[in-house]
């Protein structure tokens, strides 16, 4: 696969640096360094607040699958410490690039990027890897012994203080005015009140979150749990994985929990109420049976009011329904719900209809074309790399098992023949399902067009296959508007002429407006419905 020249900048600032304009300045630099050197710039990937311990980052990852469609040849980045703290992270980046025939620059530290068989090359880039995980573990134990000090003594340990607080000297003390709202919410709820009734009545008042904004049910449910309000103070409490990311579902039994350590807003008696209640929802809300209907639409229905994902929501068990999600949290959303059966049909309806066109049939050949192509490519790169990694298995497999027959057995040797055995397994398990993937792809191009006239004709009733190529679903009071496979920006945002006026394609079940002007080009489909 030939790659396109260019380079690819990645840049972060981590949650123990929260300065973010220090992707500024590692962009600035490496920009710099490309024009300087004549390379060009082929995209800017940046992740903000990101601890460099994490092995994955949304915007590393979206780089990484674009070098994977050999779109750049090239990495750019400020330091190594920038990419990763964790030293088995930064070397399986590099193993990753190697394989793909990517190189790597770090415009601060000259000496990254070279060929790590070589064993200079390899002791460098490892020992400043090294350097780099002991000082981001260190820095991390520091923080975590000044935080469990603070918490001994009863200190505010940082962050934004819960509603009806503020910190004064370091401590949390009441803020009346919150604090009357906290105890109204308390009090409402251990009477019976719903989440809904409780956040509705804060609306209306104009009354805001810590964070000024309006309450959801999530806000609510956290409040309700928090024991600072009795005067609690527990830090710790949930458990940390290898990366320092917390698991809520687990709890710390080393945690720090000291009591009237903080001012407490309601009694022990409302307290316990209201958690014997929730409790009590959450058991009944567990025996609900579970849903075995699929969705083909789910991730991508919005609402074309305020643009928030429109989760399901299933009523009397049977009726299942696309529903805003910023409406059902807070209630300040005008949308309506739609009947997600519904709303499958005329969305697979109106791809039935797009296809009937054989122009936008000939452009869904193209596509499925190009996209089995690229898959083509990504696998060969992958595949090399497994076989590469196979071969070096085996390698030290063979030699494990010859120091084995000279007499060279020890609990070490035979742990480590096992380790190597489950990562030969481990990518057999790999090839066969890069192999399934590859040959999911590689359907003949006769094969294909029966598909896709297939799929044209009224008799084919598979909704499935027709909401397959669509990408976002907009729903209104008055319209669905359908992104598919065939639109050039296909990421939900709308495109405006010169004068202001937006650009819609055509409208199936309606007349066009004569006084706008349409792109014939785009493929945004608006249906009206309602």
């Amino acid at each position: 696969m030939k790659r396109q020249h260019g380079a690819f900048i990645c840049a972060r600032y981590s949650t123990d640096n929260q300065n973010p304009d220090s992707i500024d300045v590692q962009v600035s630099k490496c920009t710099q360094y490309c024009n300087q050197h004549g390379i060009p710039i082929l995209g800017v990937f940046a992740d903000e607040a990101v601890s460099g311990m994490k092995d994955t980052r949304p915007q590393f990852e979206a780089m990484m699958s674009q070098l994977r469609m050999g779109l750049a040849d090239t990495v750019v980045i400020y330091d190594q410490s920038r990419m990763f703290r964790k030293m088995t992270a930064w070397f399986a980046f590099r193993d990753e690039l190697a394989a793909m025939g990517v190189s790597v620059v770090s415009i601060t530290q000259p000496m990254i990027g070279g060929d790590l068989r070589d064993p200079t090359n390899f002791l460098t880039e490892g020992s400043m890897a090294l350097f780099n995980q002991i000082w981001a573990l260190q820095t991390r134990q520091k923080v975590m012994e000044k935080m469990q000090y603070m918490a001994r003594n009863g200190q505010h340990t940082g962050g934004k203080p819960p509603l009806g607080y503020n910190v004064q000297d370091g401590k949390l003390v009441i803020c009346p005015e919150e604090a009357a709202t906290v105890r109204r919410i308390f009090e409402e709820y251990a009477a019976g009140s719903s989440y809904k009734q409780i956040i509705d009545g804060l609306n209306r008042d104009g009354i805001k979150t810590k964070r000024g904004g309006a309450f959801g049910s999530n806000s609510l449910h956290d409040l309700l749990h928090n024991e600072k309000y009795i005067g609690t103070l527990v830090y710790g409490k949930s458990l940390h994985s290898p990366d320092g990311t917390r698991n809520t579902h687990g709890e710390n039994d080393k945690a720090i929990r000291l009591e009237n350590a903080i001012p407490a807003i309601i009694d022990r008696e409302l307290f316990d109420a209201v958690q014997t209640r929730m409790g009590a929802n959450k058991r009944k809300q567990s025996g609900r049976p579970a849903t075995v209907r699929d969705y083909p639409l789910r991730g991508k229905v919005f609402c074309g009011e305020c643009k928030s994902p429109m989760s399901i929501s299933t009523s009397r068990g049977r009726y299942h329904y696309y529903q805003c999600t910023q409406k059902k949290r807070q209630h300040n959303c005008e949308s309506a719900r739609i009947s997600a059966e519904k709303l499958e049909q005329i969305v697979a309806a109106t791809v039935r209809e797009l296809l009937r066109d054989p122009e936008k049939a000939e452009q869904l050949i193209r596509i499925l074309r190009e996209q089995s192509d690229a898959i083509h490519s990504a696998s060969v790169v992958q595949l090399q790399a497994l076989i590469a990694e196979q071969q070096s298995v085996k390698t030290k497999l063979d030699n494990a098992s010859d120091a084995i027959l000279n007499g060279l057995s020890s609990p070490t040797l035979i742990a480590k023949i096992k380790e190597l055995e489950h990562r030969s397994a481990q990518i057999d398990a790999q090839m066969r399902t890069l192999k399934t993937k590859n040959d999911a792809a590689s359907i003949p191009e006769t094969r294909l067009r029966e598909y896709v006239q297939m799929m044209a004709s009224a008799d084919y009733d598979d909704i499935a296959v027709y909401l397959s190529i669509v990408y976002r679903v907009e729903v209104t009071r008055e319209s669905i508007t359908i992104w598919t496979i065939w639109d050039t920006n296909p990421d939900g945002t709308y495109d405006y002429d010169e004068d202001g006026v937006l650009l819609t394609p055509g409208v199936p079940s309606a007349p066009p407006n004569k006084n706008r002007n349409f792109d014939t080009k785009r493929i945004k489909v608006t249906v009206l419905t309602f």
